[in-house]
């Protein structure tokens, strides 16, 4: 027995014979020694042994009853200074717990935040790209359609110059000229709105909250995605009041395509999509609604997680739907995924119609 065990029996006995508020609180400063010593639980269960085989068992019988109860009492005294220490641990586990969890949570929203920056600069390089080409075949496009109408008013001219001494024949060739002069200038009018929607989808305005027109930020999205459509999905369009509002309108580009996308992916063979916009209440609200397979229940709670994804390896990022969330929080509104009536998926974008107050302002 080492010279604090010697102790505590002799503490022990002492006890015994006075039962005091001073003999216990011997017991107390003994317990402190023995876990500044380093001491454990187990070794003061191993002292608690071998002092009531000692002092209690080597008693008369008739005073084992009490002798044990002065002992009991002298080791809870003992042990005070453990369960202090124990209940200092314990809340300091949790404090660390807590501390972990929250740093777990900062983590996963720094991670979700990295991976919605390198989509916007993505998007911003596109967007770039996509100007740059929409310029370049602007001036081109610009030069051909004006050489048309010059093409064809040449060809009116001439016809009324020739009159009728050119032969049936050549009044052929000049009727098919101007037909193929008309067929190519409905050719170059829907280069040049290709080229608008492009330039509209593309603007460069992430940092800037400004008035936009819904529709038009819809006709941009659908022509960017119409090769995906291929013959097998309907698109329909029921736009409401009003039809501009305050947004950031790339993003809300994105967001938009982002559901539409995932809407005509769930279409496995020939189904439909419709938009709906307009004002419900004190917010405005875009509704994208498909006919696909939906959302299977048991992974609804996570398809707003980054890198979740349902669709096969290789044709899909898990991307889409995170980005989406993330876009309309950031404009102070909501998204939210239902399922269809007869099958399919409702997505509901919900935006305030008046711009929240930035904090601090005012």
């Amino acid at each position: 027995m080492s010279q604090l065990d010697l102790e505590c029996v002799s503490a022990v006995a002492a006890h015994l014979d006075a039962q005091s508020e001073a003999s216990l609180s011997q017991a107390y400063e003994l317990g402190r020694r023995a876990l500044a010593q380093g001491m454990g639980i187990l070794d003061m269960m191993s002292l608690h042994h071998v002092v009531y085989q000692q002092l209690v068992q080597g008693a008369p019988l008739a005073d084992q009853p009490g002798y044990a109860a002065a002992v009991n009492s002298f080791f809870r005294e003992l042990l005070s200074p453990f369960e202090m220490s124990f209940r200092g641990y314990r809340e300091a586990n949790e404090e660390l717990l807590r501390v972990n969890r929250d740093l777990k949570d900062t983590y996963a929203a720094l991670e979700a935040k990295q991976v919605q920056l390198v989509q916007a600069a993505k998007m911003a390089s596109l967007g770039e790209l996509v100007a740059g080409i929409a310029h370049e075949v602007n001036n081109p496009l610009a030069f051909v359609v004006s050489h048309l109408g010059t093409a064809s008013a040449t060809l009116e001219k001439l016809e009324v110059e020739v009159g009728s001494v050119v032969s049936p024949s050549a009044l052929q060739l000049l009727e098919r000229a101007r037909d193929r002069i008309a067929t190519s200038g409905a050719g170059a009018e829907r280069i040049r709105n290709l080229v608008l929607k492009l330039r509209t989808f593309s603007r460069l305005d992430e940092g800037e909250r400004k008035l936009a027109s819904v529709s038009e930020c819809v006709a941009s999205v659908l022509t960017i995605l119409e090769h995906r459509l291929q013959g097998r999905v309907d698109i329909e369009t029921r736009f409401g009041e009003p039809d501009v509002i305050e947004c950031f309108p790339s993003l809300l580009n994105q967001a938009i395509m982002n559901l539409v996308s995932n809407a005509i992916d769930a279409i496995e063979d020939r189904g439909s999509v419709t938009i709906t916009t307009g004002k419900s209440g004190d917010g405005y609200l875009i509704v994208v609604t498909d006919t696909g397979h939906g959302i299977p229940e048991q992974v609804k709670p996570r398809v707003f997680e980054p890198f979740f994804t349902t669709k096969p390896v290789g044709q899909g990022t898990g991307l889409g739907l995170s980005i989406s969330y993330a876009i309309v929080q950031t404009h102070g509104g909501s998204l939210e995924l239902a399922p269809r009536p007869g099958g399919g998926t409702v997505a509901t974008i919900a935006l305030p119609l008046v711009a929240p107050t930035a904090p601090g302002a005012g």
